[in-house]
């Protein structure tokens, strides 16, 4: 009866973290780049009776592309061939981004979501009042329009890097990062890669698909209720139980 009741608070438990998954989901549809979190179990030990020890929750994220809306804009771009923008977290630390919603502070410096962002073995500066413009293959060019022609002058590049999407993990802030525990990986960062190419004057939306999780929001509270229910049976059948000890008992 105790590991009745012991394996379906487990599960209940597990049910309410995938509920703050999909509800994080559903928050997120409308994030630019933002890509779908779910979670499997995993089998530790099958020998094991304890359902903490023998089983295991693991996040994976949905790294497919998102719908693209084209915004016309020269700062908004897609990065294409799987490759990721590179910017810095608030411990300067380099973090890898799906959203191309670039914008530039009042430091003349190129951000997304107020994280810089690197370029590739160059300090981007935006000269206060230009006008500029995002390659295909990622270099940030200053429009100089004078009376008798334009001319086109490179400021700088964005780093654009690579990885296999298992090597990704994502933090609290929303960017992702590598797994620097991987051993065959001997740098501190990932290297630029020039194969990969920017579409320009447009974004990538969220990869969410409302209606599954709405479904599986859905299909995950009438398991919690089930588990609950299991739970109160469990602790009826033992209170009965005493019940009838302490009759034969007298």
């Amino acid at each position: 009866m105790e590991n009745a009741i012991n394996d379906a608070m487990i599960t209940a438990i597990q049910l309410l973290d995938k509920q703050a998954v999909i509800s994080n989901n559903l928050a997120n549809i409308s994030t630019t780049g933002f890509k779908e979190q779910l979670n499997y179990i995993i089998n530790k030990n099958h020998n094991n009776t304890n359902m903490l020890d023998k089983e295991k929750v693991k996040e994976y994220y949905n790294f497919s592309q998102g719908i693209l809306n084209y915004t016309e804009r020269n700062l908004d771009c897609v990065v294409q061939n799987n490759g990721w923008l590179v910017v810095k977290d608030s411990h300067g630390q380099e973090a890898y981004t799906k959203n191309g919603h670039i914008k530039i502070n009042k430091y003349g410096k190129l951000t997304i979501q107020n994280h810089p962002i690197v370029g590739n073995n160059c300090d981007i500066s935006i000269p206060n009042g230009s006008n500029i413009k995002i390659s295909s293959t990622g270099k940030i060019i200053l429009i100089n329009k004078t009376t008798k022609d334009v001319k086109d002058i490179i400021i700088g590049a964005l780093k654009l890097v690579r990885c296999s999407d298992n090597n990704l993990l994502k933090r609290k802030n929303g960017l992702f990062y590598f797994n620097k525990k991987i051993k065959s990986y001997k740098h501190k960062n990932l290297n630029h890669d020039n194969n990969i190419r920017i579409k320009s004057g447009t974004l990538e939306s969220s990869n969410v698909n409302p209606t599954k999780n709405m479904i599986d929001m859905i299909s995950n509270a009438r398991q919690f209720d089930i588990q609950m229910k299991i739970i109160s049976m469990c602790d009826k059948n033992i209170e009965y139980a005493n019940q009838l000890l302490n009759v034969n008992s007298q």
